[in-house]
């Protein structure tokens, strides 16, 4: 059975990406339709277009027993080559007229109504770039100013606060960049093709909506699958295909289909991007509160009230929760963090040199175990690794050996509390500290943690 996966899980990752930045939208003939609507003449998918632009020059197109098995790139090879023997002309001419009407047929446009309704929608959603294999230019009316439209032959490129807009199969405006025969193809599957790269590394990178469209054409399935092999290492940032399928009796969860992709099933695009975007707008809400907390944290942080920093010297569970909000919100706390901390250490070393204050040693050894144990190494700022590793090689020099045989002058409590937590510390945080510590002569720290350390690995 397919994976079964509730609306709000969907909705959750499609905003986790858009908090993110790096929500994409992949684009068909089914969203042209939507938005236009009954508003104008209808918008028309692959085949209808080669249907009405066959007609216009009274070519009949094959009835639907002769069309199996057939794809549409061959359809439409197969009636330029008929159009080119009813004109007397060569094929690259009649491939020429061919793509020209289908320009001439995909001119509709949006209604002012509908521009505005999808444009509210967009202003939201903002994604970070756009791909169709649409010819129309409906995205580039209800993003005016806010768009760039790039064909087949430019790179997937936009300045700042700017939509790309990517044709893969080309554009109403430039009708040989039009992908519709079976040779338009063939260049898409050369080696190191721009297109077909660009495309896979940009699914891979993202999270990926598709909407009005049913990942069937063989080029955009190629990129999918590959997008799934080019790197197979665990994502640090949002990843998902999302398609949202349009059925006349959707079912209320999603699901996960052989590919391993996200399907959505929705009957109206617009309530589904309506409940979407209503979903975001919360979301984001809670998210700002969230942020506004944080504020309110770094500067409580950065102004080193003696209060807060007498609690984190004192208290574990205000070192602990601050250690996880350094870890998950890294780029906005770990400046104000490691000057914090850099403040506390310090006054708690400034007493260890008042007389019989040995358990300060102790109290200095417990803030920077807390961290060691605590902070996932590859999550760590190499700046308080640093600061880490230095103040462990500073203080272990007050550490006995063995706890069973403490010597005059260490602190006794300290010493205690290394040999009890010593093995707490994560296998990678170990190995880091005894390779740093070997690189930087810090003589004390590396004696403590080599005996911690697998003999393969000194």
């Amino acid at each position: 059975m397919s994976e079964v996966i509730s609306r709000e899980v969907v909705f959750e990752k499609l905003f986790n990406a858009f908090n993110y930045g790096n929500l994409g939208m992949f684009i068909g003939a089914g969203f042209s339709k939507a938005v236009i609507g009954n508003d104008f003449q209808p918008a028309l998918g692959w085949f209808e277009l080669i249907k009405e632009t066959s007609e216009k020059f009274e070519i009949e197109v094959p009835n639907d027993d002769e069309l199996v098995g057939v794809s549409l790139p061959e359809l439409a090879t197969s009636i330029c080559k008929r159009l080119a023997i009813k004109r007397s002309i060569d094929y690259f001419e009649a491939k020429r007229l061919f793509k020209k009407e289908i320009c001439n047929l995909s001119n509709w446009l949006p209604s002012e109504k509908r521009t505005i309704e999808f444009r509210e929608i967009f202003n939201i959603f903002n994604p970070s770039w756009i791909v169709t294999t649409n010819y129309d230019l409906v995205l580039e009316t209800i993003l005016t100013g806010k768009s760039k439209s790039l064909s087949p032959m430019n790179y997937l490129s936009a300045p700042k606060n700017i939509i790309p807009i990517y044709h893969l199969h080309g554009t109403r405006l430039d009708p040989e960049s039009i992908i519709i025969t079976q040779e338009d193809y063939i260049p898409l599957f050369r080696p190191n093709e721009y297109r077909q790269a660009k495309l896979a590394m940009t699914i891979r990178e993202s999270t990926t909506l598709i909407l009005g469209y049913g990942l069937g054409d063989v080029n955009v399935l190629s990129a999918v699958d590959w997008s799934k092999n080019i790197y197979t290492e665990e994502n640090e940032y949002p990843y998902e295909i999302v398609q949202a399928l349009w059925t006349s009796t959707p079912k209320d969860e999603a699901y996960r289909d052989e590919n391993g992709n996200i399907i959505i099933e929705i009957s109206d695009l617009i309530q589904f991007l309506n409940d979407l975007i209503v979903y975001i707008v919360k979301k984001q809400k809670e998210y700002d509160s969230k942020l506004s907390q944080l504020n309110e944290l770094i500067g409580s942080l950065e102004g080193q009230q003696e209060e807060f920093v007498q609690g984190f010297i004192d208290k574990r569970e205000v070192r602990l929760t601050l250690i996880k909000i350094a870890s998950r919100f890294e780029h906005h706390m770990i400046s104000p963090y490691i000057q914090f901390l850099t403040v506390c250490i310090d006054k708690v070393w400034e007493k260890t040199s008042e007389n019989g204050a040995f358990n300060m040693y102790d109290k200095y050894l417990n803030i920077i175990l807390d961290l060691v144990i605590n902070y996932e190494y590859k999550k760590m700022s190499p700046r308080l690794f640093q600061i880490i590793a230095q103040s462990l090689d500073r203080v272990l020099y007050y550490v006995s050996f063995s706890s069973a045989r403490m010597l005059v002058g260490d602190s006794f409590s300290a010493t205690r509390s290394w040999h009890a937590r010593k093995t707490d510390i994560p296998e990678e945080m170990v190995y880091q500290l005894y390779q740093y510590s070997k690189q930087t002569v810090l003589s004390n720290l590396n004696r403590r943690v080599k005996e911690l350390v697998a003999e393969d690995d000194r």
